[in-house]
């Protein structure tokens, strides 16, 4: 992902505060709140009789390619031009939810995999818009994939399935370690796998030499909730965020916890129990009050690389997402002792009606695009901190009709092209809302 640049970056870093419990916020003085513009935005469907939402939205490595994942089943494929989303292309194949998506490695520029409750797992060709790889999972549901050089994983009801992309051949399985659904699994560079279930588990194996279940375990951690996402971060990948379905967030050193040389512990350094609220708390103590009066649901996380900083993303009903900083406290041998929650650097606010799904950074936003977003009104948006982008964007919606499959942007011409309303009745956990899940 891309780096958010910031004005004081280089001296937010050589200052030394140390965090507070991870249950208490904010945990610094708030600052300068960077406020992205929408610059476009593009309807992925125009059928307010047969309304859909996008999933999720991802950006290539050379991010001249957006895909986006829709209610209907299809990828939509869109091309950044200026402050445009051009519709490029539509990928259609899966009869049931589509439950992850991906691009390819940069070995492999023009191709995005997406996995789906059908069973399958589909490997496309985005300049043909047709599928050149095909696994398929009878009975089962996939509900996520990744892929490392020629393997790939696949996530279902208890089991982590393996094929080599070589020759289309399943290679192995781990089934001995979840007792239900395998909602995420992911590759890290070093050939580990890490898989986390609706049953509150979450494993490390290493299938880089063997997938025999007594030899590739490594480690677990059990969070005691249903694993609805996770993600990778640090320099080398090793600490771990989680979003779980009751949208507690936790942080785990699975690197560390998998050493010989590390001494033993699970290496779980933070544990939000209530995250929206601390969340809330962070926005309520800032300049992102009046667009996040609270937070009602957790987007997920995004690490940016050159500040090593993780940001909880956290959004209200309304479409406004706020970039809420976790400030990390290491401890005297180098591991992470505890984490708090700062007042929100950033917030987009002003393209989205309602709630949004999924945010991809693409950028350092000065001078081009930050950051795609999808969202349950549907649609997908662009955002920079580029003025002449901006004002790019101002000028094509103001200028009269759009290429087809286009909607304005900004905050006054986003209300004239409204998407549908929330598709789903709001669940609720403690009295709270809950973001529904995708599957």
């Amino acid at each position: 992902m891309g780096h958010i640049r910031f004005d004081n970056d280089d001296d937010d870093m050589n200052v030394t505060q140390a965090p507070q419990p991870s249950t208490y916020a904010p945990a610094g003085p708030p600052g300068t709140l960077k406020l992205p513009v929408c610059c476009g935005s593009a309807r992925v469907d125009f059928n307010f009789n047969n309304p859909c939402y996008v999933f999720r939205v991802l950006t290539s490595a050379s991010g001249d390619l957006i895909s986006a994942s829709v209610s209907n089943n299809t990828v939509k494929l869109y091309q950044p031009s200026g402050p445009l989303l051009s519709l490029v292309g539509e990928l259609r194949g899966h009869t049931g939810t589509i439950t992850d998506l991906s691009f390819c490695s940069t070995s492999q520029p023009h191709t995005v995999v997406s996995s789906s409750t059908d069973g399958t797992i589909v490997v496309w060709d985005v300049r043909s818009a047709q599928p050149v790889e095909r696994y398929e999972v009878r009975g089962q549901e996939v509900f996520s994939h990744s892929s490392l050089e020629h393997v790939l994983a696949a996530g279902t009801t208890g089991e982590v399935l393996f094929w080599d992309r070589r020759s289309g051949k399943p290679l192995a399985k781990l089934d001995d370690t979840h007792a239900e659904d395998v909602t995420q699994v992911r590759f890290h560079s070093s050939g580990r796998i890490i898989s986390g279930s609706t049953d509150g588990l979450i494993a490390v194996h290493d299938v880089s030499k063997s997938f025999n279940d007594d030899d590739v375990f490594q480690a677990a951690i059990n969070i005691s909730n249903s694993v609805e996402e996770f993600g990778m971060y640090g320099h080398d990948g090793g600490r771990l965020w989680v979003r779980t379905g009751t949208e507690t967030v936790h942080l785990w050193e699975w690197l560390r916890a998998t050493s010989e040389e590390v001494a033993g512990g699970d290496m779980q350094f933070a544990d939000f129990q209530a995250a929206r609220d601390t969340a809330s708390q962070a926005c309520a103590a800032s300049s992102a009050a009046n667009l996040l009066p609270q937070v009602d649901y957790l987007v997920g996380c995004h690490y940016d690389n050159p500040t090593n900083q993780l940001f909880l993303l956290s959004g209200h009903n309304d479409g406004a997402v706020a970039f809420v900083p976790i400030l990390e406290q290491p401890g005297p041998q180098g591991n992470m002792v505890a984490a708090a929650m700062a007042c929100p650097v950033m917030a987009l606010s002003g393209g989205h009606s309602s709630i949004v799904r999924s945010v991809h950074c693409m950028g350092e936003g000065v001078s081009g695009p930050l950051c795609v977003s999808g969202g349950e009104d549907a649609l997908v948006c662009m955002w920079t901190l580029d003025q002449e982008l901006a004002n790019a964007g101002a000028a094509d919606a103001a200028g009269g009709e759009l290429p087809s499959g286009l909607a304005a942007s900004g905050r006054s011409q986003q209300r004239m092209s409204p998407g549908p309303d929330r598709q789903h009745v709001q669940e609720r956990i403690g009295g709270k809302k809950k973001r529904p899940s995708p599957y």
